[in-house]
């Protein structure tokens, strides 16, 4: 694949916890079950089936906000001790207003804590929203703590997976309707570049643009309008009801895999690339 680090990295990787949000946990790339997959279990399923005994266990939970994530689910993974750990957090606080340093004050000493326990430890930026009406305003500050992000990968020798940059997420077709979340070919494109940024061998390029869209430019844009119109009823106004309400979308759920346990290949889902 174009891009693979040199040698098998991923080697050594018989063990792997993920920690974070709704982006971890997987929504809307429906998987056995009626279970969401996405991106983390689609990696662990590489690892399956490269390691036999291969060990995963998900922690992440939608709506988490970062301080959460470090208080709740950090120390269960240093508990665990896997020998890779994925975190990803920050966005829902983007989303309420909170200050990019102060939470990179606190994402810092997650990732020390990780590395202290001898994880092998990834993270992710933010993705650019530039295509999403409203949503893009948030580009800026979501840019800002990127920097942050990359300077703690730089600082502490961690992997550093840069969705940012993937332009083939621009295409709003990676996106699922609420335009915060992936759909399944986001969740795809995201597991192989991963896979990539990890050293773990995989057939598929996460850079392969998406096939053209089907009709013309008006059609297109009636349909995008319609698209928004649907967004602002269904997905914004729920979102600040709960916000108003002090709820969160993540409120009584449990982590889909809590314990590091044996994954066999193919156990979350067939063909995933």
């Amino acid at each position: 694949m174009g891009g693979m680090a040199e040698g098998d990295h991923g080697s050594g990787i018989g063990s792997f916890v993920a920690i974070g949000d709704s982006f971890t946990e997987g929504l809307y790339d429906p998987g056995p079950d009626d279970r969401f997959r996405g991106w983390a279990d689609r990696v662990a399923d590489v690892l399956a089936g490269r390691h036999p005994g291969f060990r995963y266990a998900n922690l992440a939970i939608r709506g988490k906000l970062l301080d959460e994530v470090l208080a709740e689910q950090l120390p269960r993974a240093v508990e665990m001790a896997p020998d890779l750990v994925s975190l990803a957090a920050g966005g829902n606080d983007i989303l309420r207003g909170s200050d990019v340093d102060t939470l990179a004050a606190h994402f810092e000493p997650g990732v020390a804590k990780l590395q202290a326990a001898g994880c092998r430890v990834v993270i992710f930026t933010g993705f650019d929203p530039r295509v999403f009406p409203v949503i893009r305003w948030l580009r800026g500050r979501i840019a800002a703590y990127n920097m942050h992000l990359r300077g703690i990968a730089d600082d502490y020798g961690c992997d550093l997976v840069d969705l940012w940059s993937m332009r083939v997420l621009n295409d709003t077709r990676a996106w699922s309707p609420d335009r915060l979340h992936l759909a399944a070919e986001g969740h795809r494109r995201v597991a192989l570049r991963t896979c990539e940024v990890l050293g773990i061998p995989v057939t598929g390029d996460w850079r392969a643009p998406l096939p053209p869209a089907r009709g013309g430019n008006q059609e297109r844009w009636l349909a995008a309008r319609r698209q928004d119109a649907r967004w602002a009823r269904e997905y914004a106004m729920p979102w600040v009801r709960r916000r108003v309400g002090g709820a969160s979308s993540g409120d009584g759920l449990a982590p889909k895999r809590p314990e590091l346990l044996t994954l066999s290949p193919g156990e979350v889902g067939q063909d995933l690339f």
